[in-house]
């Protein structure tokens, strides 16, 4: 039988910041009570790969590790709050990353380097996820306008893997992929 993984890529924060976005989280507990994902770490989420076989995935990753080593590190900014709607019925409360060109052309090299595509993509750190709409109105007045500011530089990005089909298995790390800096390219 196959066994089918799953892969999260995502980009860890520095432990300072980790521990502010947890206030942040702890606090929303507090206004509204609990929450999906309400004790996960903070980090910015690049792609999550579903049922994917390891024998393809794995020469793929060792491929993706030498384009990702060619990319510089980024100077990141998170400046405020945002949120995203899931339709009518619920809301994402985030950290936001500032958005400049500089950015924006950083995350899409990174996404060439992973030979991904990432549509509609906004990079960011979640707060409190998918939570009804009654409730993100109660919350959000909270957020909305709050002074939020924190630089961050970017080194590396970490591969979660977990089994597809085991219940409740978490997610481990595969490995990390450091950037480089080989380029040039801004």
């Amino acid at each position: 039988m196959t066994t089918y993984v799953d892969y999260l890529m995502i980009i860890c924060l520095p432990s300072e910041l980790v521990k502010e976005i947890s206030r942040y989280k702890q606090a929303s507990v507090n206004a509204i009570g609990h929450f999906e994902a309400m004790h996960t770490p903070a980090y910015i989420t690049i792609t999550h790969q579903v049922r994917c076989k390891p024998f393809l995935a794995q020469p793929a990753i060792a491929r993706m590790e030498q384009r990702i080593s060619s990319l510089p590190p980024a100077e990141l900014y998170l400046n405020g709050f945002g949120y995203f709607s899931h339709g009518s019925a619920a809301k994402t409360i985030y950290a936001q990353i500032e958005p400049t060109q500089r950015n924006e052309n950083w995350f899409k090299l990174l996404a060439m380097q992973m030979g991904i595509k990432l549509k509609d993509f906004t990079p960011n750190v979640t707060i409190v996820k998918n939570i009804p709409a009654t409730t993100f109105n109660k919350l959000w007045p909270n957020f909305h306008n709050r002074k939020f500011k924190y630089p961050f530089t970017v080194n590396s990005l970490t591969i979660l893997h977990k089994d597809t089909f085991t219940e409740h298995d978490e997610w481990r790390v595969y490995r990390e992929l450091s950037f480089g800096n080989k380029l040039s390219a801004f």
